[in-house]
């Protein structure tokens, strides 16, 4: 389930099952101490989120970015965050695309296009907000959380929508484009110090490179040695149960909870 909140239309994460993509609403912990202020919440919120979660599909399938140009301005309209779009709307679709190939309901080639229409929606909302994300090693200078892939996941729009998503939480983040070897990771922690490395697993097969790179985390001095936090498509169904010195986390918005993140305020009440 994708929880949205009636309040301030931001994206609030994900439930259990979390096969199942249906938008429902309720209330953030933001709005929550300041449920008094707000006039009654929306609850058509839903219906018109899950509105635009079924045009976005409809518009990927076919490849039209002109349907997608007119379906966020008119979330723009609703004052509902680009970005929340992306990780509460465009990454479950991306989750569900590649649920319909693996079962053989799409072809590779619809597959791909489906990946390159969700990319291009990335990249146009990443523009407008002046935070687009080149190849390479790319985000903050300093950061908290430094992301990448499991070694043999070659998809980079998930980690790119988390780590836009992640800056908007006014989380220091940066992400890496392809995975490195292990002494080029762990020469760039030893150099950039960050708290988390988030790993994104789209495989149960890539947990050997997960478990690689745990290993030989642990051989870094304490003060110096990231919290290993691994998610992803085979952490979200399931495919994974556990690796030694990792965290698995289904729902990505649990790194809200992550101190020293900070949530980000409400945008304000649509009128």
């Amino acid at each position: 389930m994708l929880r949205w909140c009636s309040y301030c239309q931001r994206f609030m994460g994900e439930s259990p099952d979390y096969q199942t993509l249906c938008v429902t609403h309720g209330i953030c912990d933001v709005c929550e101490p300041r449920v008094m202020e707000f006039p009654e919440a929306d609850f058509k919120l839903a219906a018109t989120l899950r509105d635009i979660q079924h045009r976005l599909h409809d518009a990927g399938r076919r490849y039209d970015l002109a349907a997608a140009e007119r379906i966020m301005k008119s979330a723009a309209a609703l004052h509902i965050n680009p970005v929340d779009v992306l990780i509460g709307i465009i990454a479950p679709l991306l989750y569900q695309i590649g649920e319909d190939w693996r079962r053989g309901v799409l072809c590779v080639a619809d597959e791909h296009r489906f990946t390159a229409f969700c990319e291009e929606v990335f990249d146009r909302i990443a523009k407008s907000l002046k935070s687009a994300t080149p190849a390479g090693i790319v985000g903050a200078h300093d950061p908290q959380a430094l992301l990448m892939n499991a070694p043999g996941n070659e998809h980079t729009l998930a980690i790119r929508i988390l780590t836009l998503w992640l800056q908007s939480q006014r989380v220091s983040a940066c992400m890496i484009d392809a995975a490195p070897a292990q002494e080029q990771l762990c020469a760039l922690i030893t150099r950039v110090r960050p708290k988390w490395l988030l790993i994104s697993m789209a495989l149960a097969e890539q947990c050997e490179g997960v478990m690689a790179i745990s290993r030989r985390l642990a051989t870094l001095p304490d003060s110096i040695r990231p919290r290993l936090i691994v998610g992803g498509y085979a952490v979200k169904l399931g495919m994974v149960s556990a690796i030694p010195g990792a965290e698995l986390m289904a729902d990505i918005s649990l790194l809200r909870d992550l101190s020293p993140f900070e949530s980000a305020p409400p945008p304000a009440r649509r009128s």
